[in-house]
């Protein structure tokens, strides 16, 4: 399985020195305390095998065992495992127990502890020596041995409890281990949160407050977005010097051409220039277009660098601004609103782009391919609740087919390619829009023209 998060790798690393470390914890305990527990038992079978110095005497020059209140529990672990015992004297002959248990290999006379089996059990065994008064002075051996019952039996239940406990203190460890996980990537999440919120425009320092072990990524996150925003601002000075450069020239076309036709006698050579003063017209239009087209790409847009406006003052301008252009087409232009101040972040020239392709766009294509439009162009300013507002213009024309509404804010996209225009119009409106994380819906009128409505959100007042 692929690690693709530091908190995978974080778990893996903390879980697999813990997978290694607790079963060699295991193995360890396991070797402690086999060798702890032998050497008790051992201890126990040394003192129930010394018991037997107390009960062997000599009389009239023989060995004699008094067993009769010898209890043969006291001899090792307390009824835990099965106890055996042989005694021989010198000369080997048995005086007590079994004859079939076996001595050890090694012949000495020191105490000497040994495994062996006998009837099928594995044992424990202890010879040892003891001397008794005869004549010839000769030791009595004495082998006592226990089953490995008991031995095993302590320490499984040894193991198991530490089995039981480490097991507990690994998931405590985990538990502990996440915990501090979740809290040492909180100032990361806390800047993924503080990106995620914002706008994919706001280009606007990281402020979130962060161990210093992360301000290094922050500085350089906010490095990164002041280069973005400086080539952000040339490209928008490269777009205005196109702006001018190309205005200027096409402009000096277009008065050429007009003086020219005034001077010219020639009825042929004054449709030429009529022809070159046209289509100097469309292209200082399509010129605009595209200028207005590149400056409002959402991706050269510095939403930190909007202020709050007054969205009603901008659209009363750009309405009187247009006034005299609609007029002049027999048009009418109606500006609704309640004459409250509707505070949104925005900037004003590209707001007044927006509303001015709207009305022209309304004022050249609401009559058709066919006819001139000479109804009511309504735009209309209405707060609908307490975050937003709409701004929308509409007019009694012929509308858009719905298959073609998906369209309309394509690049250079035109319903009918015989008509006047860059086809950006809607484009530009719809950059803005977006630009300004307002909402672009596009249909149909009451009266079955078009209707385009842009949904600004208010700005937050501060308090």
């Amino acid at each position: 399985m692929a690690l693709n998060s530091v908190r995978s790798h974080l778990i893996v690393w903390i879980m697999l020195p813990l997978a290694i470390l607790i079963p060699l914890s295991l193995y360890a305990s396991h070797l402690v305390l086999t060798h702890r527990i032998d050497q008790s038992f051992d201890g126990m079978l040394r003192m129930g095998a010394s018991r037997f110095e107390e009960r062997i005497y000599v009389a009239d020059g023989e060995i004699r065992i008094n067993l009769h209140y010898l209890s043969v529990n006291s001899l090792g672990t307390g009824g835990q495992g099965k106890l055996f015992y042989r005694i021989r004297d010198a000369q080997g002959r048995l005086l007590a127990g079994f004859e079939g248990l076996q001595g050890p290999e090694a012949n000495t006379e020191a105490d000497h502890f040994y495994d062996t089996t006998f009837a099928g059990t594995d044992l424990r065994a202890l010879r040892l020596y003891i001397p008794v008064l005869r004549a010839d002075g000769s030791p009595v051996e004495v082998i006592v041995a226990e089953s490995r019952e008991g031995r095993r039996n302590l320490l499984q239940e040894f193991m198991s409890n530490l089995l039981v406990i480490n097991l507990a203190l690994g998931f405590s460890m985990l538990i502990i281990a996440l915990f501090a996980i979740h809290k040492g990537l909180s100032p990361l999440k806390r800047i993924e949160k503080a990106l995620h919120r914002r706008s994919a425009h706001d280009l606007s320092p990281v402020l979130e407050r962060v161990p210093k072990e992360v301000t290094t990524l922050v500085d350089s996150i906010n490095k990164l977005m002041v280069r973005i925003r400086k080539n952000m601002q040339h490209i928008q000075q490269f777009n205005a010097d196109v702006s001018h450069q190309l205005r200027t020239p096409i402009s000096e076309i277009q008065v050429l051409a007009e003086i020219s036709e005034r001077q010219c006698q020639d009825p042929a050579l004054r449709e030429h220039l009529r022809a070159i003063r046209n289509t100097t017209e469309y292209a200082t239009h399509t010129t605009q277009q595209l200028l207005k087209y590149a400056k409002t790409k959402s991706d050269l847009v510095d939403i930190s660098a909007l202020d709050i406006h007054d969205l009603q003052e901008i659209c009363r301008d750009a309405c009187a601004r247009l006034l005299n252009r609609i007029h002049n087409r027999e048009q009418e232009l109606e500006f609704i609103t309640d004459d409250a101040v509707l505070a949104v972040r925005c900037d004003p020239i590209m707001v007044q782009w927006l509303l001015t392709n709207l009305i022209d766009n309304a004022s050249m294509h609401a009559g058709g391919p066919t006819s001139p439009y000479r109804g009511v162009i309504r735009v209309q300013l209405q707060r609908q609740d307490e975050s937003n507002v709409c701004l929308s213009v509409e007019d009694d024309g012929v509308g858009i087919a719905q298959e073609e509404i998906t369209h309309v804010t394509d690049r250079f996209y035109r319903i009918n390619r015989d008509e006047k225009g860059s086809g950006l119009g809607l484009s530009i409106v719809s950059q803005v829009a977006q630009s300004h994380s307002a909402r672009l819906d596009i249909g149909k009128s009451e009266t079955g023209g078009l209707r385009v409505s842009v949904h600004f959100p208010l700005a937050r007042r501060t308090r």
